[in-house]
């Protein structure tokens, strides 16, 4: 009971903090004089909501000491708890379900992106912000910022091991308070020079500021329905030049946060020492090479440089877990080879330590190098000791262990998820797995076609909001929350 006790006590203090974030899409809202039309309490009642339940939480209910286990309970709660109350702008404001608004908080706060929403322009500037604010705050995993308001030390750690992989995995200080005061400096310093780029280059100071937000975050939420691809169409100014500042500022919310620490400190021995690093760059290259050469038809219609451009920035989009296009992703526009590859590059997503979701360049990279250790171990001799590492980095067994169970976690999520989803949505296979591993791997585009993709019921839009939710936490403490140990 005292567990029980706990758990409450600090989803009580996140839902505080929770609260106040609500006055902002207020002040945009104000701003934009949308008071009357979608008035306060549309903002309001969510807010006195979270703080009402919040403040009884923590009144009533005394904490014990945080373990680890509790911590990954407080997060699953947290995340499906604030999924449930930051849905209510959209359902109040917008004339949809309550379903569909839950889904479209949940694609926000894990940075997947999906929606089901269209006429985007037409939306309240306050709900486009209120969107990207969601997948802002849920880059860096919404405990990394929400952690700033729990007092004990204790407590703040065991909270961010909950989210483990959006912090890095090597910490920035030794003192976690410190770690994510430089964690977030970094995030919000690139943020603010993102949205300085693009306002430069013709976007609205308010389109600059939502495509920040959702650029580094990695979420991929526009304020227009043909996402990137909009600013050419409509005749903007400096389209290329747009194009060209978010696929960069993908590229660095895909790419793990200590590395740009460490490139503050001038430590160039760690960064050219970066195993993840040098696959993560080799793997964009890569693919992006790919592309080009698969899809080369595509520079008949468009030119060379067009096409060369375009390519990169779907690569690193789709392998960052963005989900920003210039062009949709189902469609013939990319050959069948070109979509197998960009399944792949959602399966494997972006480095730890980085805003990007996916199984991680890290993760991959341990599981082929301990692949590469059983076969030197196999065709060497028998008095030969062969350590397990990758590159210069030595790999303990509890480190390999975790990767193993993070990576049969997901195939098994996959699977079922696959065949649930194919079976009740009467997807084909295709479309299916392609929509699956969008959800698992926080990424939002997929092979679904639009007009099938509007029709899915909500069993179907259940299990990809649950999928969302898992791969953003990482399975693992989904499945921790089941086990009665955790409450015992």
């Amino acid at each position: 009971m005292s567990k029980l006790r706990s758990i409450f006590h600090y989803l009580g203090v996140i839902l505080i903090a929770f609260s106040i974030l609500q006055a902002i899409p207020l002040a945009i809202s104000a701003l934009y004089n949308e008071t009357v039309q979608f008035p306060v309490r549309i903002y309001a009642i969510p807010a006195i909501i979270s703080l009402g339940i919040g403040l009884a939480l923590v009144l009533l209910l005394k904490p014990c000491p945080m373990t680890s286990r509790l911590s990954m309970a407080v997060g699953v709660l947290g995340w499906f708890a604030l999924s449930i109350l930051g849905a209510l702008p959209y359902w109040l404001a917008l004339d949809i379900g309550y379903l569909d608004a839950v889904y479209e908080a949940i694609s926000g706060f894990t940075t997947t992106g999906a929606t089901f929403l269209t006429g985007l322009a037409l939306l309240p500037k306050s709900i486009l912000f209120w969107r990207a604010l969601t997948q802002w705050i849920g880059g860096l995993g919404i405990f990394t910022l929400f952690l700033f308001v729990v007092r004990e030390s204790g407590a703040r750690h065991s909270l961010m091991g909950a989210e483990a992989h959006k912090a890095a995995s090597d910490r920035f200080s030794p003192g976690v308070f410190s770690s994510l005061r430089i964690l977030w400096a970094v995030y919000g310093g690139l943020t603010l020079v993102c949205g300085l780029l693009l306002w430069a280059e013709g976007m609205t100071p308010f389109d600059a500021a939502a495509h920040a937000l959702t650029t580094l975050s990695t979420g991929g939420y526009s304020t227009h329905d043909a996402s990137i691809g909009y600013f050419a169409q409509a005749g903007i100014s400096h389209p290329v030049a747009m194009e060209y500042t978010i696929l960069a500022f993908m590229f660095l919310g895909g790419t793990s946060f200590l590395v740009f620490w460490n490139l503050l400190r001038r430590k160039w021995r760690a960064i050219t020492g970066n195993t993840e690093l040098r696959v993560w760059i080799l793997l964009l290259l890569v693919a992006g090479g790919w592309l080009v050469l698969a899809d080369r038809s595509n520079a008949a219609t468009i030119g060379w440089h067009a096409h060369i451009r375009q390519s990169l920035f779907h690569v690193v989009s789709i392998a960052t877990t963005t989900g920003f296009v210039i062009r949709d992703v189902s469609t013939s526009w990319f050959s069948p080879g070109t979509q197998q590859m960009l399944l792949v590059l959602m399966l494997i997503g972006g480095c730890v330590g980085s805003t990007a979701g996916g199984l991680k360049v890290f993760r991959v990279s341990v599981l082929g190098s301990v692949l590469r250790h059983r076969l030197r171990m196999i065709l060497g001799s028998p008095l030969e000791v062969i350590p397990r590492q990758m590159g210069r980095h030595r790999l303990d067994r509890s480190e390999i262990e975790r990767t193993v169970a993070v990576a049969v976690a997901w195939g098994i999520f996959l699977g079922i998820g696959w065949m649930l989803t194919t079976l009740v949505g009467r997807l084909d296979g295709w479309s299916s797995l392609s929509a699956i591993v969008s959800a698992l791997g926080n990424i939002g585009p997929h092979f679904i076609e639009s007009s099938v993709n509007a029709d899915l019921g909500p069993v179907v839009k259940g299990i990809y909001a649950l999928a969302m939710i898992a791969g953003r936490l990482e399975i693992v403490p989904l499945i921790i929350l089941f086990s009665r140990k955790t409450w015992r």
